[in-house]
């Protein structure tokens, strides 16, 4: 998890232009590791990359909301989105296991798991 002074430099980098929800989100979710916070962040940046915004906030969609067929992703969408959540949380996301993410839970589940598998281990 990254520390709280280096959250805030990177969040006054790249999520400048973002809602102050979503940075609001990032910063709590260093600070305390708050997986609903995570959640928050990767939505956000997702629906700020969305060519066609939805009217609601991708977090209180349902999770079997469709990336593709629901929300109008694209590839250029997806990539935008994996290179800010690769920046922000200093995560590795595979192109292979992307392409087999199509629903909101997928995506939420899979940056859960890169970000703990990630986190340095307690020895």
């Amino acid at each position: 998890m990254l520390n709280h002074a280096e959250a805030q430099k990177r969040a006054a980098e790249s999520l400048v232009g973002f809602p102050p929800r979503i940075v609001e989100a990032y910063l709590n979710y260093a600070k305390k590791g708050d997986p609903k916070s995570l959640d928050v962040v990767v939505l956000g940046v997702l629906q700020f990359y969305l060519a066609k915004k939805p009217k609601e906030l991708l977090d209180t969609l349902p999770g079997t909301t469709r990336l593709i067929e629901d929300l109008g992703g694209d590839s250029l969408t997806m990539m935008d989105t994996v290179f800010m959540a690769e920046t922000l949380l200093d995560i590795k996301i595979d192109d292979a296991e992307l392409a087999r993410i199509k629903t909101l839970d997928e995506l939420r589940g899979y940056v859960r798991r890169q970000v703990k598998d990630s986190a340095p281990s307690a020895a």
